[in-house]
């Protein structure tokens, strides 16, 4: 009676005595390689609270009032001003919130009244805010050892700066194909032959 392939693969893997070595790769070599060590967060992410949104960085006590727009702030560029009493920054998404500002309201929300002075013209706005360490705390576990490594973990690699992964080495493998009825593909099978196309499959 034969076994079943799943409890025939349990015998194979159950005895198997030795454990593959590991070396460091590149990380643009490591698409399809197994993770050797657990991978941690370097740094906090957000590194910084950012804004979620365009629009304008002020204090949310003040959002009834006429704003004074004392600074710019794109992405990538930090802040070089506070933000006081009914003054705001003009903010791009991703950029760091600067001191004093509690919420960014969207600049669909806003009017102009002057040459540098913006009104909200809502009732309500969120904070937009996307806090510092409010998706990845610095030391959190980001990738689990074992795991294949796929283009989303590489991804996640980059983000931590994990540039040189540990990555178990390459087992080598041989595949024999056995039966007196297989011919290669280069040759043409006989009245009771076939051509050996399953040890190719394999191979790929």
């Amino acid at each position: 009676m034969m076994i079943k392939f799943e409890d025939a693969l349990d015998i194979v893997l159950n005895s198997i005595q030795f454990k593959l070595s590991t070396e460091r790769t590149n990380i643009n070599d490591s698409l399809g390689r197994i993770l050797a060590e657990d991978v941690r967060s370097d740094i906090n992410m957000p590194p910084f609270d950012k804004s979620a949104m365009d629009g304008f960085a002020c204090r949310r006590e003040d959002i009834d009032n006429e704003l004074e727009i004392i600074e710019i702030i794109p992405a990538g560029k930090v802040p070089e001003k506070h933000i006081g009493k009914n003054q705001c920054a003009k903010i791009m998404t991703g950029a760091i919130v600067p001191e004093g500002a509690d919420c960014v309201i969207m600049v669909e929300h806003t009017e102009i009244t002057g040459d540098n002075t913006i009104r909200f013209i809502f009732d309500y706005t969120n904070n937009n805010i996307c806090y510092v360490a409010e998706d990845i705390k610095k030391d959190d576990l980001v990738l689990q050892k074992g795991i294949e490594i796929k283009p989303q973990h590489i991804a996640v690699m980059a983000s931590v700066g994990y540039t040189e992964p540990l990555v178990s080495k390459q087992p080598r493998i041989g595949i024999i194909s056995t039966g007196d009825e297989l011919v290669e593909p280069s040759e043409f099978p006989g009245k009771s032959q076939i051509r050996n196309s399953n040890g190719y499959q394999l191979i790929a």
